[in-house]
């Protein structure tokens, strides 16, 4: 009897121990996931570091004047295409480095850039960007990756915003920004031209325009060419937010140029966004920024047959690119600045949540002078309020799904052994 107890005890000292490491793996499997999740570092030296690592082995780093443009063309070990452009179109003559880097593993782009003594030639030093689909005007080097998503790029605003247009494909950006001094002028953001002749290369003309969406800016002032705010529902760190952001538009470049900026609580028209964060985003919204806001300041399109860029004209305007990256510089003479981001189009899963309601209210003012891209003088202001509604479909991401799967299998097994160990 003694044996058969003993035999017995054993037994179930295997099966609590088994119990155990069942229990133990849903909050392992936790762990590890957390672990994924967090975000890249914040500071130049630690973005720095992260350019320099074995992994970001596709570079392009440039060393004083004589290098102001270099692209390359990278793919992802799974098949995907990016270009990625360490751009400094703004600066006539400085000291220093500008190191772009690529991880052709996790598909992630680094850039960190250290100056000093800078002679700009623009308001703006720089842009190091990743061209992520389409193409970019100013070179026409194609990137084109339309199986990741239902976004196909050359393609018009009219049928993007159709009902399950590429508009309305997930983008999700996971991202971190570095600078110094506090001061520095900085705006991390995505990039997209949209021209009135798709097969355009080489010069962005006045039919043309050209849409900035922030995520994230710091001293750099945005009042120039305010002319509303807007809220667009938007996912940051996995919560649905109903972010307002403000409306920049201007008729004064050889271009459209309209940029919407994060102006959410606690931000200024200093400084604002989420410095590192993932966000998750439909263009639908921006895109109906566009056809709400610009016809309001009556922009010229150059063409004798349709004078201004009304809703019509707008909606057949050709979106040919999307780039993100980091605009810095300005009023100083030294500063540094780098990022680290990785970018995923998401076709979408069986789970949806929708967030609607979107009020607009806008301001349309008259610009009658421009000095340069950030600053303007303003003579008259009058308001229109305006109502309009966004409906957005987020399909859940296919990790979100999995991991919770395989906790439920693993507390099923666990409660099976459980049973089995008590008889």
């Amino acid at each position: 009897m003694s044996k058969y107890l003993g035999i017995k005890n054993v037994r179930h000292r295997r099966l609590e121990t088994l119990l155990i490491v069942f229990l133990i793996l849903p909050l392992l499997l936790l762990v590890v996931h957390a672990e994924g999740d967090q975000g890249f570092p914040t500071t130049m030296s630690a973005v720095e570091e992260l350019c320099h690592t074995p992994q970001f082995n596709e570079t392009i780093v440039m060393y004083g004047p004589s290098q102001t443009y270099v692209t390359k063309m990278v793919t992802t070990s799974s098949g995907l295409a990016y270009r990625i452009e360490n751009n400094l179109y703004g600066i006539k003559s400085y000291n220093g480095i500008s190191y772009l880097a690529f991880n052709p593993l996790t598909g992630t782009v680094c850039y960190y850039g250290n100056f000093t003594n800078v002679v700009p030639s623009a308001a703006v030093w720089s842009y190091p960007e990743a061209v992520v689909d389409g193409y970019k005007p100013w070179d026409g080097y194609p990137v084109y990756n339309i199986y990741r998503s239902n976004l196909t790029l050359p393609s018009r605003v009219i049928d993007l915003l159709k009902p399950g247009g590429g508009g309305y494909s997930w983008i999700r950006v996971t991202y971190s920004v570095a600078y110094s001094p506090a001061t520095f002028p900085v705006d991390f953001a995505f990039d997209i031209w949209m021209l009135y002749n798709p097969h355009e290369v080489g010069a962005i003309t006045k039919p043309d325009l050209e849409l900035m969406i922030w995520l994230f800016f710091n001293n750099t002032n945005i009042t120039w060419a305010e002319v509303g705010t807007t809220e667009i529902p938007i996912i940051v760190d996995g919560v649905y937010r109903n972010v307002t952001f403000a409306v920049l538009v201007s008729c004064n470049f050889p271009w459209t140029y309209v940029a919407v900026v994060p102006q959410d609580i606690g931000n200024t028209t200093e400084a604002g966004g989420w410095r590192s964060a993932t966000v998750e985003f439909q263009l639908a919204p921006f895109l109906n920024t566009i056809l709400q806001f610009v016809p309001l300041k009556e922009c010229a399109t150059g063409l004798s047959s349709i004078p201004v860029k009304n809703v019509t004209y707008l909606e057949n305007l050709t979106m040919v690119d999307i780039e993100l990256g980091m605009e810095f510089g300005d009023r100083l003479s030294s500063g540094a600045a780098g990022y680290v981001y990785n970018i995923d189009f998401l076709r979408g899963l069986p789970i949806n949540e929708k967030v609607t309601t979107t009020t607009v209210t806008v301001t349309s003012t008259t610009e009658t002078t421009t000095t340069s891209t950030v600053t303007s003088t303003v003579t008259t202001t009058s308001t229109v309020t305006s109502i309009s509604t966004t409906t957005i479909i987020r399909q859940q991401a296919p990790m979100q799904l999995l991991i919770a799967l395989v906790i439920l299998v693993i507390i099923v097994v666990a409660a099976l052994v459980l049973i089995l160990a008590r008889r």
